[in-house]
Formats: C-alpha cells, sequence, structure tokens
C-alpha cells in the first residue's frame, strides 16, 4: 500500500487561475475555431501539475514526483535507508502578482512541513505538509517506526 501525499500547485496559485482560463478561452472559442483548442493543452498543464511524494512502507522507498497534467508521476524512487532523521520545519512562500495597473498583489502562505534529511544535511525530502505541528509529530512517530525501525 503505498502513502500519497500531494504537496501543492507547481506553478503556484496565480498561473494555475491562468490554466483554468486558458481551458475556459479554449473550449468557448472552439465553437468558432478549433484552432483555439490549442489553449486547452498549457491550460490543462498549468491547471492540474502538483508536487508530491509517495511512500512504500513494504520497500522502504520514498519518490519525490511532479504530476504532469495531474497524471503523470515522474520523479525516481530513493531508499529510505540512505536518510539518518526526520525535522519539522516552518515554510513560507510567497506568490507576487501584478495587474495590468502595476498594482503588487503578495499572497503568503504558511505551512508545517515534516522533512527527511541524510547525514550530511544536503539532501532533503518534504514528506508532507501540515496546518499545525501536532498533526506533523503525530505522522513523525509513525513513518519513524515504518521506515527506520530500531534493530
Amino acid at each position: 500500500m503505498l502513502i500519497d501525499h500531494k504537496l501543492g500547485k507547481f506553478f503556484g496559485p496565480s498561473a494555475s487561475y491562468g490554466g483554468y482560463v486558458f481551458i475556459g478561452c479554449g473550449i468557448f472559442i472552439s465553437f468558432y475555431s478549433l484552432l483555439a483548442l490549442t489553449l486547452l493543452v498549457p491550460g490543462f498543464f498549468m491547471a492540474y501539475t502538483y508536487n508530491g511524494t509517495l511512500i512504500d512502507p513494504d520497500k522502504k522507498t520514498i519518490k519525490s514526483y511532479t504530476s504532469l497534467f495531474g497524471i503523470i508521476k515522474t520523479g525516481n524512487w530513493i531508499n529510505a535507508r540512505q536518510f539518518t532523521q526526520f525535522k519539522i520545519v516552518k515554510s513560507r512562500k510567497r506568490y507576487t502578482t501584478y495587474s495590468r495597473a502595476n498594482v503588487q498583489f503578495d499572497m503568503t502562505f504558511s505551512d508545517i512541513e515534516l522533512l527527511l534529511i541524510d547525514g550530511t544535511g544536503k539532501k532533503k525530502i518534504v514528506l508532507n505538509k501540515y496546518s499545525n505541528i501536532v498533526e506533523a509529530h503525530k505522522e513523525m512517530e509513525d513513518l519513524q517506526r515504518i521506515l527506520m525501525p530500531v534493530s
């Protein structure tokens, strides 16, 4: 049984919204010209592409992936034994968009991320995102029992 965590949109909220606009315009304008259907491919790509993490508890492997069009999951499986510790960090992402009148609009999102880190601290994989630290600690304990059992 695979554990699948969706981490969020690949392009951010503004470009994802733009993808929905492309899809809507492509469908609407296709009544007048079939060439407008070419808007659907970039629209679906922008609107539905997201990042995520797959965990296989049986094989003790992890796959950090990008799901293209929301269907095709690309990424490589990594053995969990090369990682030594879990870490919980607070993450802030800021997306800036400008209107046609050059007015800046900032969107800031705060999450708590559960990371898996190797011994050097250079290789990190985001396992999941949470809204509070209690959920993160609970899943960290569960995953620690599954991926790094004490011998």
